[in-house]
């Protein structure tokens, strides 16, 4: 059953990635708290988010190292990506205990300014028969 639950979820992130986006990549702190089996705590946060642009939700893929419990915990969120930073949620693994957590997080991220659109270009006049010069 974990081994299931742990190919489902890599497998879901990347289906549910554009293919057109440039990913970011975000580093930051990220406190947890947990199921039946798992205590939670406070961990550092490495991201993959699913694109770089500002003022959008995104996918994100990541691994915590908890630094109570020293354990590395793989997890699979959402998060919001403002100026230079992140803010996210995600479901977590505990290895130790084999039990699912939830964590909040927040820190830096590459994230860029969303590109603008090209100005409309105006078409030239019309030349009537009446107007040749």
């Amino acid at each position: 059953m974990k081994k299931h639950v742990l190919l489902a979820l890599p497998v879901a992130f990347a289906l549910s990635v554009p293919a057109s986006a440039e990913p970011a990549v975000g580093l930051g702190v990220t406190f947890t708290w947990g199921g039946a089996a798992s205590t939670g705590g406070t961990g550092l946060g490495l991201r993959l988010f699913s694109d770089n642009e500002r003022g959008e939700v995104v996918g994100s893929l990541g691994v915590d190292y908890m630094i109570t419990d020293q354990r590395v915990r793989p997890s699979l969120g959402v998060a919001y990506l403002a100026s230079k930073s992140y803010v996210g949620m995600d479901v977590g693994y505990d290895f130790n205990s084999g039990g699912i957590d939830v964590g909040v997080g927040l820190g830096a991220a590459n994230s860029k300014r969303p590109a603008r659109a090209p100005a409309p270009v105006a078409p030239p006049p019309a030349v009537t028969a009446g107007q040749a010069n």
